[in-house]
């Protein structure tokens, strides 16, 4: 007996330890799959980073394995894709549920992620442990239907996390609450003669989700006539114009929240402001701080903070010991705008207890303790205060007329990015044709000459060969000059500033141009008998001389080609024309002669590029250039230089 008894105890003892080693086994299993975050939106967003950043902190702290968390973004985009969010979102986690294996968490972080999950009825989902963040305890249930219109769609029922998804394993998380209630009661105390309330509410699933909410709060209410403004429907000047022909009514307004309007553009948060600028006479509550500190008068709202770590710590408690923390519920709190109590003549005896204010200015001694204390001592440190705050009250305006100007550059710098794809696209279709016409013919002729079987003479060889020479100096022009222009445009083309006669300049450049010069024409100079003294890149101004001489003599077949210096109205600068009267060039194409690749005679030799190369050199050095419409004897070309170079 007493045997029988003692194998039936050690039969019981290793039942205990199996089945603890089975619970044990089940325990690990599970906590060794993946932590899985899941952000609504772009994880790179600041409030989104930081609640993550928080998270992967405190987790990694608290004994955590950082190796072992996931981030998974559903990119939301705009309220009329929701009815795809579920599919999104299991896409996104069904990887994680392959081969028997499953996530030991998932932290839900904003409204779009966890509204998504909870419309999700997938066994694998409902049995996976969760935490929410950064949302409300509010939520609803998305349409089935993909081809639901979400600008008209209205939630059948507005649910609880807290209460309504027993069948989901909510082991816990960090909310926020909107207290409709008290908020109305806040509305009664301070506004007791108000009769309706116009609801505030925008074109996002937040929006959506408190307007169901406050749909359903308010079905027991008799008190208010309500009316609902809906940016899924609105603009945000029809919103303006709505609540606008509210004044003198006995209404009062009810801020949701407000960032999108119709047109699903996410920059509405400083139209707020607009609205309060635009109706100072209707008292706002806000449910959510939307529009405190700029419309509202405040609100009994969430007292809203990062909640990373606090989601850390619930994840890190059920890992170690399978109890769940519980959903917790965000305070919330009285806070008023003190600006605002101050419009609409609210005293602050009748604000409830606890309360806190923002806008409220400190008091004198506070503030200016150190200005005080010196302005007592030394009389005349008013007179630096009042000088300094002059000048900063003119560098404000400065800055701000900076700004503009820098917005209207950006839109200038936007169209000259245009225009340089434009004129990237023609540069090469120019570069094909340009480059293309010498090659053939040097191909053609070295063909000839190469050819055994054609008979040439000596004279047709010499003839050939120049037709080569020539063309190949014209595809050596071209490559130089194109080359040019790149250094130009890259910004990178040198400029080696020295003092220089301008003088002599231009007679260089007029002996230089009398080479091959066409017996009926002749090249003659005005200058005056003294030297005029210039900072300037001799070389480069050398290479614009000879492009304005060089099509004078191109397009001149008798009479004169004149350099000049000209009297300029402007006592730091000089002005120089190259003058000719060769066929001259049409006022209309006074621009377009300077654009590259542009010729007025195509039977001519040359690149179009010379011009284009003269207007950057003589530009790179300070002056500008222009040909002269007025002159109708021929063509007339006049640029400045400056004096002295900055």
């Amino acid at each position: 007996m007493t045997i029988d008894l003692k194998s039936h105890i050690q039969r019981i003892i290793l039942a205990i330890i199996f089945m603890a080693s089975l619970f044990g086994s089940y325990v690990k299993a599970e906590v060794k799959g993946p932590v899985v975050i899941v952000s609504s939106y772009n994880p790179g967003e600041k409030r989104m980073e930081a609640t993550i950043n928080e998270f992967s902190t405190r987790y990694i702290q608290k004994g955590g394995d950082a190796s072992n968390i996931r981030v998974e973004s559903m990119n939301c985009g705009s309220l009329t894709e929701a009815p795809e969010w579920q599919e999104n979102l299991w896409n996104r986690l069904s990887k994680y549920y392959e081969n028997g294996q499953k996530p030991s968490m998932i932290v839900l972080l904003g409204n779009e992620a966890s509204t998504a999950f909870f419309s999700l009825t997938i066994n694998e989902i409902k049995s996976t442990p969760v935490v929410v963040g950064i949302r409300s305890n509010n939520i609803i249930r998305l349409p089935k239907s993909k081809d639901t219109d979400m600008k008209s769609w209205r939630p059948k029922k507005s649910y609880f996390l807290s209460k309504d998804f027993d069948d989901y394993k909510i082991i816990g998380g960090y909310v926020y609450r909107v207290d409709i209630e008290s908020n109305l009661d806040l509305l009664h105390d301070l506004y007791p003669d108000r009769d309706s309330i116009v609801f505030l509410s925008d074109n996002s699933i937040g929006g959506l989700t408190l307007q169901a909410h406050f749909f359903h709060t308010m079905k027991n209410h008799t008190r208010y006539k309500i009316q609902y403004v809906d940016g899924r429907e609105l603009s945000f000047q029809d919103v303006n114009n709505i609540i606008h022909e509210l004044k003198g009514k006995k209404t009062a307004i009810l801020v949701g929240t407000w960032r999108m309007d119709n047109s699903e553009t996410l920059t509405l948060d400083n139209t707020t402001v607009s609205l309060g600028k635009s109706n100072k006479t209707i008292p706002a509550i806000s449910l959510t701080s939307t529009g405190l500190g700029d419309w509202a008068i405040g609100g009994y709202i969430p007292n809203y903070h990062n909640v990373g770590a606090e989601l850390a710590e619930d994840v890190i408690t059920y890992e170690n010991t399978h109890l769940a923390p519980g959903l917790h519920m965000l305070d919330n709190l009285y806070k008023f705008d003190y600006t605002k109590l101050k419009e609409f003549d609210i005293p602050e005896e009748k604000l409830p207890k606890d309360y806190i204010l923002v806008n409220k200015p400190n008091g004198l001694w506070k503030d200016h303790k150190t200005e005080i204390l010196i302005t007592l001592g030394i009389i005349i440190f008013l007179v630096t205060a009042l000088t300094i705050s002059i000048h900063y009250l003119i560098l404000s305006k400065k800055l701000e007329k900076s700004l503009i100007d820098r917005g209207h550059e950006l839109e200038i710098a936007r169209d000259k990015a245009e225009k340089a794809n434009a004129m990237k696209s023609a540069f090469i279709a120019n570069m094909s044709h340009e480059i293309r016409t010498p090659l053939n013919a040097i191909v053609g002729f070295s063909q000839l000459l190469t050819e055994p079987d054609i008979p040439i003479s000596d004279e047709e060889k010499v003839e050939y060969g120049g037709y080569i020479k020539v063309n190949s100096d014209t595809l050596l022009n071209l490559v130089n000059d194109i080359l040019q222009i790149s250094k130009m445009d890259a910004k990178s083309m040198e400029f080696n500033i020295v003092d220089a006669d301008m003088v002599e300049i231009c007679k260089t450049a007029a002996e230089s141009a009398r080479a091959n010069l066409d017996p009926e024409v002749n090249i003659e100079v005005k200058l005056p008998d003294h030297p005029v003294p210039v900072q300037t890149d001799v070389l480069r101004l050398h290479q614009a001389f000879s492009n304005l001489l060089s099509n004078a003599k191109k397009f001149t077949e008798h009479g004169t080609i004149t350099v000049a210096i000209e009297e300029s109205t402007k006592i730091d600068e000089i002005r120089i024309s190259v003058t000719d009267t060769g066929c001259g060039i049409p006022a209309d194409k006074a621009d377009y002669v300077f654009q590259r690749f542009k010729q007025i005679d195509s039977f001519k030799q040359g690149t179009g590029l010379g011009l284009s190369i003269t207007r950057s050199i003589i530009e790179n050095l300070g002056g500008r250039i222009w040909l002269d419409t007025e002159y109708q004897n021929g063509a007339r070309f006049v640029f400045t230089h400056p004096i002295r170079q900055e």
